[in-house]
């Protein structure tokens, strides 16, 4: 896509510091796609276990009980060299107070967000469209923060699940500043 036109169209948005907790995973994926099988997908399921059985333990300090989040967390130069990132899954609270044992915490800073919104199979493929596509045409570059950059997956009520991809949709946030 990074030699065409994209048809990309974010939406720009202001947000404050955003509280996050849930879990994490830090090591490579190589080429294993969406699966419940990959670490990502083991992450998902480790938090959706503490999810039925722990829940009453944050639930009253949640945002949104149906919205889950799913961050990237990544050194440009430390990823080219070792192919390693974080990756955080959970859930946006209002305070990170009472944080339980196997739980931990992401703060992420205020600023100006590109929010995408995308659907069916551009689920799979969102990363290329926007990081090869979109951002190099458009007037915004990504944003480091600490030597960190960072991008944030929000699955809602539009998400049906992976075996049902083609009906899905998910908003991707990406921070971002004017070139």
């Amino acid at each position: 896509m990074s030699n065409k036109e994209t048809t990309m169209k974010p939406e720009m948005v202001s947000k404050g510091k955003m509280y996050f907790v849930g879990m994490d995973y830090y090591g490579q994926l190589t080429g294993e796609g969406w699966s419940e099988e990959n670490p990502i997908g083991n992450l998902w399921n480790r938090f959706t276990t503490f999810r039925e059985t722990k829940w009453n333990l944050i639930e009253d300090n949640v945002v949104d009980e149906d919205v889950a989040y799913e961050i990237h967390i990544w050194n440009e130069e430390e990823f080219n060299t070792t192919k390693c990132f974080y990756v955080f899954v959970g859930v946006e609270v209002e305070k990170l107070e009472d944080i339980p044992l196997e739980l931990v915490s992401k703060v992420l800073p205020a600023g100006t967000y590109a929010v995408f919104s995308v659907k069916g199979p551009q689920i799979t493929t969102w990363e290329t469209d926007i990081y090869e596509g979109w951002l190099p045409q458009s007037e915004y570059e990504g944003v480091v923060f600490d030597g960190y950059q960072f991008h944030i997956q929000c699955y809602g009520k539009r998400f049906k699940g992976l075996d049902r991809i083609e009906e899905s949709e998910i908003d991707v946030y990406i921070p971002v500043n004017r070139k």
